[in-house]
């Protein structure tokens, strides 16, 4: 059934009531006295006139449903219209609220490390040097975060795409993020086993240093007391790999499927526990994205999981010319 169907039927019964009436007015007529020898005029003028209004009703029947559809039609884009601003500022709304769980969730593991780092200076005697290098671990991990929390603004609420990158000595990198990830896991009685292959790597340094952090203290909660988690570096074909590997409790198939899922906890009740929200490896992936690479999984339940990020880069530059 057509939208003008209303419209068309009515208009049809319209006629047909004009053309009952002529009928009705033609057979009336004819049993009047005196008016035989017209008769034939007056059926004629009766039909015509009928048919004229009729054919005038259809045409005001017409506009006026043309009219209304218009005016349905218009209704129906402002709805649409209406529903997607209330859209948009649902989605406005969602990001918002990721970006402040992902700067909340991001702000414990350097927090610990500030801390740890100020607890040694009010509470230890130091040497001058350790003391300044304490001082200094403080200084760049408040800069880092000040610095991060624009850049996760850009990419979580503006979706900013790209960011400067810059090539970075691998043994440096894998130094900084291990004076963040160290206090917490010595807290546990964990250590962290680091070694690479000389090389260097091309990173945002803040959103990927964020990124392994993540991995490391995702590797520290799957872990025990005593155990040891793995952060090394390789030359690959295709870049530079960076691995992190515990030994703990490990993951199903059906979880490593999800766990780059926003909000998506295996064990919610350890968790929360730890003051996990399910946002790490969501922001650890779209991180590994803005690099052009992703994050690839390799778990099985109690014997651990091993992270691997591919990442542009490679031998020196130094050694690489050498070699050419």
């Amino acid at each position: 059934m057509t939208k003008n169907a209303p419209f068309k039927a009515f208009a049809f019964t319209f006629c047909l009531v004009a053309v009952a009436l002529c009928i009705y007015e033609c057979s009336a007529m004819s049993t009047l006295p005196g008016t035989r020898e017209r008769y034939g005029f007056y059926c004629l003028f009766l039909i015509l006139a009928s048919l004229s209004g009729g054919l005038i009703g259809s045409g005001i029947a017409w506009a006026m449903g043309q009219r209304a559809m218009k005016e349905l039609r218009s209704n129906r884009m402002k709805i649409a219209d209406l529903e997607r601003s209330a859209e948009t500022l649902q989605h406005t709304a969602a990001r918002r609220e990721e970006f402040i769980a992902s700067f909340a969730h991001e702000l414990k593991t350097p927090l610990t490390a500030i801390i740890g780092y100020a607890d040694m200076l009010r509470s230890k005697e130091m040497t001058p040097t350790t003391r300044f290098k304490a001082a200094g671990y403080i200084f760049s991990e408040g800069k880092r975060l000040e610095a991060l929390s624009l850049k996760l603004m850009d990419i979580i609420v503006a979706g900013k795409q790209d960011f400067e990158t810059r090539r970075f000595e691998v043994g440096y990198f894998i130094r900084s993020v291990s004076a963040v990830v160290i206090p917490s896991l010595s807290n546990e009685g964990m250590t962290l086993d680091m070694r690479w292959e000389p090389g260097e790597i091309e990173i945002e340094p803040d959103l990927c240093k964020t990124l392994i952090i993540n991995l490391v203290d995702n590797a520290r909660k799957a872990s025990k007391r005593g155990d040891t988690i793995e952060l090394f570096g390789k030359n690959e074909q295709g870049g530079y790999a960076l691995y992190v590997r515990d030994h703990g409790r490990g993951m199903k198939k059906e979880d490593l499927e999800r766990i780059t899922e926003p909000f998506y906890m295996i064990d919610k009740s350890r968790s929360r526990a730890q003051n996990g929200a399910g946002l790490g490896l969501a922001l650890c992936q779209r991180i590994a994205e803005l690099h052009g690479t992703e994050l690839e999984f390799d778990s099985e339940p109690g014997r651990g999981t091993a992270v691997r990020l591919l990442l542009k880069g490679g031998a020196p530059r130094e050694r690489a010319e050498q070699t050419s």
